[in-house]
């Protein structure tokens, strides 16, 4: 016996699938399509009485015992555009005497039927029934229409003829046969190249090739070193990595997570968020999320998790680089200002003048001062940048005499320094603020073999000690949403060194942070007094 080809098997197969597909989508949808579009009837004409019982023009013409020509316009307008699923509109008093009907020879006859007397007698509001109308069967549907006081008036009926809906049936039949026969005819056509087909569909692969990429692309997720998983609207995780693993321990994402609220505000959102800080687990990671909404097959968020320390490394190395850039700047600024007033009084020829303005500039001039203590030529830099921008902001900054800083010290390196006293420095001018009166900072750096202390006191909207004790212990800041990270990453360079940070302040006196890091102090040895990390 001769076999048959792999081609004449799917086209064998295929003609029978779809045969059998066809044959079973009829007997079984059809059906419920049938029932869906008599329910889906139903609720129209249900929704168009129960529209038309709540019209205020109709309850008062019910009240008046009349309808007025605008308002019969107005019907007939209504029943035209409905006219492909109601063909009566309906309106009789609690009599039963019809004062509005698309035929004007009804209007002031009796209601025929008889099934409108549950809406009259108050035992249901609205209601659907199939009864003999005119001039045939029906399918109507009632609603009562009441007065304010709750009286009921009358009632609203809307009917389409069973002819109709039977014709719509056949409608519905024949369309799906017509369906069942192209599909079979098309399966044919489409029979002939399955086998092309089905390559094509793989982009040119076959189905061991796609296992052996689908193995590969998880293998490759595991080897990351961010952790990655997906979790949906149900809060289910539907996907993580290998190394998300470890963070991730349940099948479905729970409340108090930290997780939590980050992945909210995405799904709300429906936007990527960048790279957050987040603590999990006891440790403090990054998180980034990529909202999946936008696909068809998918409701859900992508979540990325990194390791923080590294990253830290490299935002105190930009961190350094901003604070010199910003500094630089500042200092061009002030001198551009200051040669500008010399250049004037050149031209005016004062030329005493000019000396006097040069000596009382070089005098006042922090940058000297600064050059002379601070002998780190990038936190000079970085201080010189801050003294003008506290000119700018009229904010007397002072670098205490007693400080002094060499060009290389055994504690801290100038990337770490640079964190510290730049946001030191930063949130000391941001306490001040636009406050009245004294404006001042004081800033003290002294590194000795014993060790290194930073000091920047404020006189700006200072803190109560509960706000002091919780900037110690976590993110908190005093300056809203988004920020508080600049004390935690100072928090984390004086951890990693054995140091101490020490917080005085009071309200409305002004603030005193130091930092402390001691040649003795033992590496992560963290003082949990009163007032200390």
């Amino acid at each position: 016996m001769k076999k048959i080809s792999l081609t004449k098997k799917l086209l064998i197969s295929y003609i029978v699938l779809v045969l059998a597909v066809s044959v079973l989508s009829v007997v079984t949808v059809l059906p419920g399509q049938l029932q869906t579009m008599n329910q889906h009837l139903e609720e129209t004409l249900s929704r168009v009485a129960y529209i038309l019982a709540h019209d205020t023009e109709i309850i008062g013409a019910l009240r008046a015992g009349e309808f007025p020509q605008p308002l019969r316009e107005r019907l007939r307008g209504i029943s035209e555009m409905t006219q492909d699923t109601i063909d009566y509109i309906v309106v009789a008093d609690k009599n039963s005497t019809r004062l509005y009907h698309p035929d004007r020879k009804l209007i002031g006859g009796k209601f025929a039927g008889g099934d409108e007397l549950s809406a009259l007698s108050g035992k249901a509001e609205n209601y659907v029934t199939t009864q003999q109308g005119h001039p045939d069967i029906q399918k109507r549907a009632f609603n009562v229409v009441r007065a304010e006081n709750g009286e009921i008036l009358g009632f609203v009926m809307t009917s389409t003829s069973t002819k109709k809906i039977e014709a719509h049936k056949w409608e519905m039949i024949l369309r799906a046969g017509g369906l069942m026969v192209f599909s079979l005819i098309t399966g044919l056509f489409l029979a002939a190249g399955i086998t092309v087909s089905v390559r094509r569909i793989l982009l040119g692969y076959d189905p061991t090739t796609f296992a052996r990429m689908y193995l590969q692309r998880e293998e490759i997720l595991d080897k990351l070193y961010e952790s990655i998983f997906v979790v949906n609207t149900n809060w289910r995780v539907i996907y993580k990595n290998l190394p998300s693993k470890s963070y991730i321990k349940t099948e479905t994402l729970a409340e108090s997570s930290p997780l939590f609220p980050y992945i909210s505000d995405c799904f709300k959102s429906n936007e990527l968020i960048p790279w957050s800080p987040v603590e999990l687990n006891e440790k403090s990671l990054l998180i980034s999320l990529v909202p999946l909404r936008p696909m068809e097959s998918l409701d859900a968020v992508m979540v990325i998790l990194r390791d923080r320390t590294e990253i830290v490394k490299l935002t105190e190395k930009l961190t350094g680089s901003n604070h010199l850039v910003d500094a630089l700047r500042a200092n061009t600024h002030e001198f551009r200002n200051t040669l500008h007033i010399i250049a004037g009084f050149l031209q005016l020829e004062k030329i005493e003048d000019a000396k006097e303005y040069i000596s009382k500039e070089w005098a006042k001039g922090s940058g000297q001062n600064i050059l002379r203590f601070i002998k780190d030529k990038t936190i000079a830099a970085l201080l010189i940048g801050k003294a003008n921008r506290a000119t700018e902001m009229d904010i007397e900054f002072e670098l205490r005499s007693d400080s002094y800083l060499p060009e290389n010290n055994k504690f801290l390196t100038s990337n770490e320094l640079m964190l510290i006293v730049g946001n030191l420095i930063e949130n000391a001018y941001e306490a001040i603020g636009d406050s009245k009166g004294e404006r001042q900072v004081e800033f003290f750096i002294n590194a000795e073999p014993s060790g290194l202390t930073i000091s920047v006191d404020d006189t700006g909207c200072g803190m109560t000690e509960e706000q002091a004790q919780k900037i110690l212990s976590s993110a908190f800041t005093t300056k809203g949403a988004g920020h508080g990270y600049g004390m935690r990453r100072i928090r984390e360079i004086v951890d990693r060194h054995g140091g101490y940070l020490n917080i005085e302040s009071e309200v409305g006196v002004g603030t005193s942070i130091t930092v402390n890091i001691s040649a003795k102090s033992p590496k992560n040895d963290v003082d949990n007094g009163e007032g200390k990390y």
